[in-house]
Protein backbone atom coordinates (compact mmCIF):
# COMPACT_ATOMS: atom_id res chain seq x y z
CA UNK A 1 0.00 0.00 0.00
CA UNK A 2 0.96 3.61 -0.47
CA UNK A 3 0.19 6.75 1.53
CA UNK A 4 -0.10 10.13 -0.14
CA UNK A 5 -0.18 13.86 0.47
CA UNK A 6 -3.39 13.98 -1.62
CA UNK A 7 -5.30 12.55 1.36
CA UNK A 8 -5.59 9.01 0.05
CA UNK A 9 -3.98 5.66 0.61
CA UNK A 10 -3.98 3.09 -2.15
CA UNK A 11 -3.85 -0.69 -2.18
CA UNK A 12 -2.18 -2.40 -5.11
CA UNK A 13 -1.99 -5.90 -6.52
CA UNK A 14 1.64 -6.83 -5.98
CA UNK A 15 1.84 -9.09 -9.00
CA UNK A 16 -0.03 -7.09 -11.64
CA UNK A 17 0.63 -3.59 -10.31
CA UNK A 18 -3.06 -2.79 -10.62
CA UNK A 19 -4.72 -0.50 -8.10
CA UNK A 20 -7.24 -2.43 -5.98
CA UNK A 21 -8.70 0.26 -3.70
CA UNK A 22 -8.41 3.99 -3.06
CA UNK A 23 -8.93 4.69 0.64
CA UNK A 24 -10.48 8.14 1.17
CA UNK A 25 -11.30 9.24 4.68
CA UNK A 26 -8.79 11.71 6.05
CA UNK A 27 -10.67 14.74 4.75
CA UNK A 28 -8.17 15.51 2.02
CA UNK A 29 -5.35 15.86 4.56
CA UNK A 30 -2.12 13.96 3.94
CA UNK A 31 -1.90 10.29 4.88
CA UNK A 32 1.41 9.83 6.71
CA UNK A 33 1.58 6.08 7.20
CA UNK A 34 -0.03 2.81 6.20
CA UNK A 35 0.33 -0.56 7.93
CA UNK A 36 -1.16 -4.02 7.41
CA UNK A 37 -2.43 -6.19 10.24
CA UNK A 38 -0.53 -9.46 10.77
CA UNK A 39 -3.24 -11.49 9.02
CA UNK A 40 -3.41 -9.06 6.09
CA UNK A 41 -7.16 -8.54 6.44
CA UNK A 42 -7.02 -4.98 7.81
CA UNK A 43 -4.94 -1.97 6.86
CA UNK A 44 -4.47 1.06 9.08
CA UNK A 45 -3.77 4.61 7.95
CA UNK A 46 -2.45 7.58 9.95
CA UNK A 47 -3.23 11.09 8.84
CA UNK A 48 -2.70 14.80 9.24
CA UNK A 49 -6.36 15.09 10.25
CA UNK A 50 -5.41 13.72 13.69
CA UNK A 51 -6.99 10.31 13.19
CA UNK A 52 -5.97 6.76 12.45
CA UNK A 53 -8.40 4.71 10.41
CA UNK A 54 -8.89 0.99 9.87
CA UNK A 55 -10.00 -0.45 6.55
CA UNK A 56 -11.02 -3.83 5.20
CA UNK A 57 -8.42 -4.97 2.67
CA UNK A 58 -11.05 -7.10 0.90
CA UNK A 59 -13.67 -4.40 0.40
CA UNK A 60 -11.73 -1.17 0.84
CA UNK A 61 -14.38 0.02 3.30
CA UNK A 62 -13.51 1.97 6.42
CA UNK A 63 -14.27 -0.06 9.54
CA UNK A 64 -13.12 2.25 12.36
CA UNK A 65 -11.92 5.78 13.11
CA UNK A 66 -9.47 6.11 16.01
CA UNK A 67 -9.52 9.57 17.59
CA UNK A 68 -7.88 11.20 20.59
CA UNK A 69 -4.82 12.95 19.21
CA UNK A 70 -4.70 16.76 19.01
CA UNK A 71 -2.38 16.90 16.00
CA UNK A 72 -1.32 14.82 13.01
CA UNK A 73 -0.95 11.07 13.54
CA UNK A 74 2.42 10.15 12.10
CA UNK A 75 2.49 6.37 12.44
CA UNK A 76 0.60 3.31 13.55
CA UNK A 77 1.47 -0.28 14.25
CA UNK A 78 -0.48 -3.46 14.96
CA UNK A 79 0.37 -5.82 17.80
CA UNK A 80 1.63 -9.26 16.80
CA UNK A 81 -1.83 -10.78 17.29
CA UNK A 82 -3.55 -7.88 15.46
CA UNK A 83 -5.86 -7.09 18.38
CA UNK A 84 -4.24 -3.78 19.34
CA UNK A 85 -3.17 -0.72 17.37
CA UNK A 86 -0.62 1.82 18.63
CA UNK A 87 -0.41 5.34 17.22
CA UNK A 88 2.12 8.17 17.51
CA UNK A 89 1.37 11.83 16.92
CA UNK A 90 2.87 15.30 16.53
CA UNK A 91 1.07 16.10 19.81
CA UNK A 92 3.94 14.16 21.45
CA UNK A 93 1.76 11.27 22.61
CA UNK A 94 1.43 7.62 21.76
CA UNK A 95 -1.86 5.82 22.23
Amino acid sequence: GTASSDGTARLWNRESGEQIHVLNGHGGRAVRSISFSPDGAVVGTAGNDGTARLWSVGSGQQTAVLTGHDRAVTSLSFSNDGKLVATASCDRTAR
